[in-house]
């Protein structure tokens, strides 16, 4: 093959190249959309269009997102004051996102919906305490600490929260103690 017709072929194949690599760099209109949308809603919709959060920095008003199946990273930053999106743009850092999003869902992979499947007498006993008492089991995280698992338990219609700590695996119950209401709800709902 002459080097004219080598030459034309690398130039054809990078000039077929050049708009992936250019596209690959803009922010898909249905995430810029988000700009000036309130953070919560702006969150809501990216979740919905298939991102996941990947890493946030409170201070630099900034967060991280994916979206595994378009192999797409974005940054939005907010206004902290009125936590409206002001920005959005293209994370070239994807590996970096990814590997983010990974090592968080191994962290979500220790919440569960609903009660334990642990059992014993005391906890058994503990649970009925709350449920008495208007409480349903929200959640629970296995080895939260080493060694120990956590169960939550809330009223909703009190605004309030319980949990109730025991061995693993011995499931030897340990405590039940008052929690704040909002961190008896589960963060991670999805994840059973």
């Amino acid at each position: 093959m002459k080097k004219s017709n080598v030459l034309f072929h690398l130039l054809v194949g990078i000039a077929l190249l050049f708009p992936v690599f250019a596209s690959a760099q803009d922010v898909p209109s249905e995430v810029s959309s988000i700009i000036s949308m309130k953070l919560e809603d702006g969150e809501d919709k990216l979740q919905n269009l298939g991102y996941s959060i990947c890493g946030s920095s409170f201070l630099a008003k900034k967060q991280d997102w994916y979206n595994p199946k378009e192999n797409i990273c974005i940054t939005l930053k907010f206004d902290k004051k009125t936590e409206v999106i002001t920005e959005v743009d293209i994370n070239p850092a994807t590996s970096e996102c990814q590997r983010k999003l990974e090592e968080s869902n191994k962290v979500w992979e220790k919440y569960h919906d609903g009660q334990a499947p642990a059992s014993s007498p005391k906890l058994d006993e503990e649970r009925k305490k709350l449920a008495d008492k208007g409480f349903k089991a929200s959640f629970w995280a296995d080895q939260l600490s080493p060694g120990r698992s956590i169960e939550y338990w809330i009223n909703e219609s009190e605004k309030k929260a319980m949990y109730i700590v025991w061995e693993v695996p011995s499931n030897k119950w340990a405590k039940t103690d008052k929690a704040d209401y909002e961190s008896g709800i589960n963060p991670a709902p999805k994840n059973n």
